[in-house]
């Protein structure tokens, strides 16, 4: 793997975790909050949906790097 595309991916790193922090932040805030039990379980199942597509996006960025190194 050359240098440009370990700094992609070092990148797509970076900006993978802080997506997934700011989600895993914000579902911390909701699980200590005075919503009610309900409230707290659809806010967090569209923050689990949300974390998904990011994953998903970011394989996908990972596996385009990968394609250009072969």
């Amino acid at each position: 793997m050359n240098s440009q595309s370990q700094k992609q991916i070092d990148d797509i790193m970076y900006e993978t975790n802080e997506k997934i922090s700011a989600i895993v932040n914000e579902i911390r805030d909701i699980r200590f909050s005075k919503m009610t039990e309900n409230d707290k379980q659809t806010k967090c199942d569209k923050l689990r949906e949300e974390f998904e597509k990011v994953m998903s996006e970011e394989g996908r960025k990972i596996e385009e790097v990968m394609k250009e190194c072969r």
